[in-house]
């Protein structure tokens, strides 16, 4: 299983949301001065945000993400103060909230675009700015949840160009930092074959790599143990760490493992109600016959199973899914 000459820091650039590629300033986040010059550089650009949705246009060459120069954007700060993402050595970047009245106006000024939902729909985005828009939606979260003081509930002050939180209680006074989720999530091996399994709210047969949070006084290690026991009574013999990726829906850190089971005698459980075991052969099957689902290609969990589909003989798994996808498509349109 292991990948010659590929170490753990590679792995995890493969995967989406990790390109983010800028200069993160942290220096300048409390330099309000700076701040304000850089929010009326023509040269700078804003990353809307409307309902956690980001602007995103569909393009021959791919979705792409719409920025905003200051000027296409009175009251940046009507819902918030901007937030400081960094810099690319070319530009600054700055998240911005908008109203649903600014967001009528952009949609006016760009009429081909679209507020999305930046899931799916960064499948086709460069990897650079869907990190940055990944990196937006991350902050834009955390700081919408945590507009009240966790301590004496007085509301929180935006500080730190969006990187720190205030009570605005002076006697209180506590201060908070972006918070993220860590989970692990982990496809688990017997020889030859890969487990998948089945959630009950997902859409009909979808399958993917089992993933569950980390709670409090565990290691990552100690939690795929657990977790993987939890849902699917597999007891395991060896665990290795492949890679990570950021994951703002709505706001995990997800943690990517291989794990050798002792045998194939695995249960179901309140989360996982159905489990198959594939071989690269049985996988393609299902894939081409559309009898299982796979998670989508900017997860980690489709990394995770795409790797090991390669690396024991089966090629290119986002290959074969887009090809099943045309012929479902084709169908369809008979």
């Amino acid at each position: 299983m292991k990948a010659t000459g590929i170490d753990h820091l590679a792995r995890s650039r493969r995967n989406q949301f990790t390109d983010v590629r800028l200069n993160r300033e942290v220096e300048l986040r409390d330099d309000a001065q700076w701040v304000a010059q850089t929010l009326q550089d023509p040269g700078t650009r804003l990353v809307p945000l409307w309902r956690s949705r980001s602007l995103l246009q569909r393009t021959n060459e791919g979705t792409m993400a719409v920025y905003l120069s200051p000027r296409e954007l009175d009251q940046p700060d009507r819902i918030q103060p901007p937030t400081l993402l960094g810099s690319d050595d070319v530009r600054d970047y700055f998240a911005v909230s908008v109203t649903d009245s600014q967001k009528d106006a952009i949609l006016e000024r760009y009429p081909n675009a679209v507020f999305s939902d930046l899931r799916r729909a960064s499948i086709d985005m460069a990897a650079k700015h869907a990190g940055i828009l990944a990196y937006a939606k991350a902050l834009h979260y955390w700081q919408h949840r945590h507009a009240f003081c966790g301590v004496c509930g007085n509301p929180n002050l935006l500080r730190s160009a969006g990187h720190r939180m205030v009570c605005s209680n002076e006697e209180c006074g506590r201060a908070s930092f972006p918070r993220i989720d860590p989970a692990i999530i982990v496809l688990i091996t017997n020889r030859d074959a890969c487990l998948l399994g089945r959630n009950a709210k997902w859409r009909p047969r979808q399958f993917s790599t089992l993933a569950g949070f980390v709670e409090p006084g565990e290691s990552l290690e100690d939690a795929v143990v657990r977790e993987v026991y939890e849902e699917v009574q597999l007891q395991l013999t060896d665990i290795r760490y492949v890679s990570s990726q950021p994951w703002p829906f709505p706001a995990s850190a997800m943690c990517g493992f291989y794990a050798e089971a002792v045998d194939r005698v695995s249960g179901i459980s309140a989360e996982v109600e159905e489990t198959r075991w594939f071989t690269v052969e049985s996988l393609t099957r299902a894939v081409m016959d559309d009898e299982v689902r796979l998670s989508p290609p900017v997860s980690i969990a489709f990394r995770l199973l795409a790797d090991w589909f390669r690396k024991n003989g089966g090629g290119d798994l986002e290959e074969l899914v887009r090809r099943q996808r045309a012929l479902n498509k084709a169908a369809a349109n008979c």
